[in-house]
């Protein structure tokens, strides 16, 4: 694998597959740890919040249950009563997957070598 491709095969793990994985391959598992871990609890507070919900929206009657259209007014109902906890998870998963993919980019990059008193490329 060429220099290049090698480079650019952090920034595609963690752009593409899970924020923190570009960090781990790349030899940094703290920043890796963190990056990963924040965004799988930010995963973990969100299927704990849909679950929670889903349980309270349940209906007890039998004949409710086999309505197939539950599963959708259910979603509906739950994204309608959380959507500033969805807006703001949805947001802090962003921006770790974001700064995931700049990190993995800016550790990467081959250091620049100073000739001359000049950087070169």
């Amino acid at each position: 694998m060429t220099g290049e491709a090698r480079a650019w095969r952090p920034v595609l793990l963690s752009g593409l597959v899970f924020p923190g994985l570009g960090q781990l391959t790349s030899g940094h598992p703290w920043r890796a740890l963190a990056f990963g871990g924040s965004s799988a609890a930010l995963l973990v507070m969100v299927v704990a919040r849909v679950m929670r919900e889903a349980q309270r929206l349940m209906p007890v009657e039998v004949e409710a249950l086999l309505d197939p259209a539950l599963p959708f007014r259910l979603a509906a109902e739950i994204q309608r009563q959380n959507a500033s906890f969805f807006f703001w998870v949805t947001l802090g998963i962003v921006a770790l997957w974001l700064g995931s993919v700049a990190d993995a980019w800016a550790c990467a990059r081959p250091p620049r070598s100073i000739v001359g008193g000049r950087r070169s490329p």
